[in-house]
């Protein structure tokens, strides 16, 4: 049975696993949207849907290997009246699509999301419905409906790659770079903060260049101003993925005019030694990064700054190695993430000889794990006694030594992007979705600990229908409850 757009009661649904990046949940949420036109609830259970859909990613060999596994899963519990899609990244390659299981019933890659409405009718024996217009697959980068989201909301400004950087296989996935329509994007935002999203956070595979295939000049700060201008109620606003390049310089000096844009910089910068960046295809001067570390940090002067880096790429030797771990040591980022090069078929990386053994490659990656560890460490116990205000995303449960459980609540500062750096852990449930100021008491390498700086503003439960919890002894409980060992970050692109 079909639930119809004016209300009928729904009687399918469908459940989505989305693996990857935050691109990829900016698609599912796409996805969400189409099916919930075509008259289907989403459900968080598996077990109650019809329609299973795994949104993959197929940036690495182990994405791949996840994606896998997690149709895999689907397809070993699925009752007979049920259809598994593989969808995203990894169908849009044509040498590793082979490698989806057999018995999915459809494949719908990354750049035809928009047909989902499409597929699922023809697996359900629907009779087709019209695409809303907005998500016309050729269109399928015009915003949709974001009325249903949380306390942080992705917003996709782009999609897609100019670069050609030798170990990517992105633009293999995604192609050319297409920007969404300024109009688009501070529409998308204005939607979201009307139903209370608090922080934004735009994303695209190279940021920095929004808008270039539009003729916009200076494009990002050009779009940063907008929604300044026009979504003034917008308390966070926050950028991913910045290539590295002098464009960067024009960013900054936006970034200091606009008090809701968070003094974060998301910079991969990949490696520090000119011969290993010239060999990824990469910009190669280090003097320019450390430019443009400068500029930030003398422009903002409370900037966080993270990076990714990539240490066993082809040919690298421990004097490059060493050029990397000494630069690392010298810019003392805030927060570092760190991949293994990874050997990807159609790359003009996977033409390099003089490959890195894997157990080097691996040391190195422990290594600058260590040495970043350290230097998080000590910026986040120069913390303890300041005030920061807190976003609170979810309430857990802490455990202690008698095995009592108490509330805590979990939240991000400013300096904390959306999963991939540390969280802010608060006693007590405070209101899901509010910005708390909060006094730091207690830091390790990644997380800090913290107490309203208004007691009162912990209530009893927090505010029905913005909860949002986390189970019992959950990590952010354990973490908690006593200073565990450091973790790795996981990596950007």
């Amino acid at each position: 049975m079909r639930a119809g757009r004016l209300g009928a009661v729904v009687a399918d649904s469908f459940h989505i696993v989305t693996l990857g990046c935050s691109k990829n949940h900016v698609d599912s949420e796409g996805i969400a949207r189409v099916l919930g036109e075509h008259g289907l609830a989403a459900t968080d259970r598996p077990e109650d849907a019809r329609v299973l859909i795994v949104n993959t990613c197929g940036f690495l060999a182990a994405s791949r290997q996840e994606s896998v596994g997690a149709i895999n899963d689907l397809l070993g519990q699925r009752r007979p009246d049920q259809f598994v899609i593989a969808a995203g990244c990894m169908a849009a390659l044509g040498d590793h699509r082979a490698e989806i299981p057999s018995g999915v019933d459809a494949v719908l890659p990354t750049q035809e999301w928009a047909q989902i409405g499409r597929v699922v009718d023809d697996l359900l024996g629907y009779d087709a419905l019209e695409l809303p217009a907005a998500l016309d697959p050729a269109e399928m980068l015009h915003s949709f409906n974001r009325r249903h989201a949380g306390p942080s909301a992705y917003v996709k400004v782009a999609d897609g790659c100019d670069h050609g950087c030798h170990f990517c296989v992105i633009p293999l996935i995604k192609g050319r770079q297409v920007s969404k329509r300024p109009s688009e994007v501070v529409r998308e935002i204005r939607e979201l903060v009307e139903t209370g999203t608090r922080e934004v956070v735009l994303v695209a595979q190279d940021t920095i260049r929004y808008g270039a295939d539009l003729g916009i000049k200076h494009g990002l700060p050009s779009l940063l101003r907008m929604i300044a201008e026009e979504v003034p109620d917008l308390p966070w606003l926050r950028m991913l993925y910045i290539y590295p390049s002098p464009l960067t310089l024009r960013l900054v000096d936006a970034m200091a005019e606009l008090p809701m844009v968070v003094p974060y910089l998301d910079m991969p910068i990949q490696h520090a030694d000119p011969a290993v960046l010239r060999a990824m295809g990469r910009p190669s001067s280090v003097d320019m990064t450390r430019r443009l570390v400068d500029h930030a940090r003398s422009t903002l002067p409370d900037v966080t700054m993270r990076t990714t880096l990539i240490v066993g790429y082809p040919g690298e030797s421990d004097a490059q190695f060493r050029a990397l771990y000494d630069f690392v040591a010298e810019m003392r980022f805030d927060h570092v993430g760190v991949f293994t090069y990874s050997f990807e078929a159609n790359t003009r990386s996977a033409l390099l000889l003089d490959p890195v053994a894997p157990a080097i490659a691996a040391e190195r990656r422990a290594a600058l794990m260590e040495l970043q560890q350290g230097i998080s460490l000590a910026k986040n116990r120069a913390l303890v006694g300041t005030t920061l205000d807190v976003l609170v995303e979810a309430i857990g449960d802490v455990e202690d030594e008698t095995g009592a459980t108490s509330p805590i609540s979990v939240g991000r500062a400013r300096r904390h992007a959306p999963e991939v750096d540390g969280m802010v852990f608060i006693p007590g449930a405070l209101p899901v979705g509010e910005l708390v100021p909060a006094s730091v008491t207690a830091a390790g390498p990644y997380d800090l600990w913290a107490a309203p700086v208004d007691p009162s503003a912990v209530p009893r439960r927090s505010r029905r229908g913005r909860e949002s919890h986390l189970p019992a002894v959950s990590r952010p409980g354990r973490r908690a409850a006593r200073l565990p060992a450091a973790r790795a970050t996981r990596a950007g692109t």
